[in-house]
């Protein structure tokens, strides 16, 4: 009976345990509003013959090809290629608009797609024993009267099978560091 009454007592104290807990919702990258701005805090270089700054893990990549698209990465990305390395300079960007978007991620080239899993907005592709993923990129496109050829900040990630999904505002930090700042737009607030 003792047992009986030390059980039921403990099994409600969990159960309030359980119900008192608050779900934390994620803010996404793709989340951002249009008139938002983007702060470089530092100067990005753009390497000679490239149209990209590559950030990943906190730091400067010296080429995008370095960057591995299967862990949170972001570009910055100009219009123009110059046969000279690039300074990005750290100004305020405004950003115009945000756009989501997917694509099939693999590794080889010419391979025959078959979709095989489906949960909400994510995708799942297989061809043959290989499963086909996809690359999960938000587009914060960019505009600047200091710095006109600007184009835009690509970040995303590569996601295995049917986990797929967007980028997280900690993701993000955690790709760019101190380099990237987002300044949210003010809200209005109705009179």
């Amino acid at each position: 009976m003792k047992q009986l009454f030390i059980l039921t007592i403990l099994s409600l104290f969990l159960v309030s345990c359980s119900t008192n807990q608050k779900k934390v919702n994620k803010i996404y990258l793709s989340d951002v509003k249009a008139g938002s701005i983007l702060r470089v805090n530092s100067p990005l270089t753009v390497p000679a013959g490239e149209v990209r700054a590559s950030l990943q893990f906190s730091k400067q990549l010296r080429t995008p090809g370095e960057t591995n698209k299967w862990e949170p990465y972001c570009q910055m990305v100009v219009n123009t290629i110059d046969k000279l390395d690039k300074e990005i300079p750290a100004i305020d960007f405004r950003i115009m608009r945000v756009v989501r978007d997917q694509e099939p991620f693999t590794r080889k080239s010419n391979s025959k797609r078959t979709m095989i899993a489906s949960a909400g907005d994510d995708l799942s592709f297989m061809s043959g024993a290989e499963v086909i993923t996809w690359l999960v990129k938000t587009y914060l496109y960019l505009e600047s009267d200091q710095y006109p050829d600007i184009y835009r900040l690509v970040c995303g990630e590569a996601w295995d099978g049917y986990l797929s999904r967007r980028m997280y505002m900690d993701e993000f930090e955690g790709a760019v560091g101190s380099y990237l700042t987002i300044l949210p737009v003010a809200t209005k607030i109705a009179d």
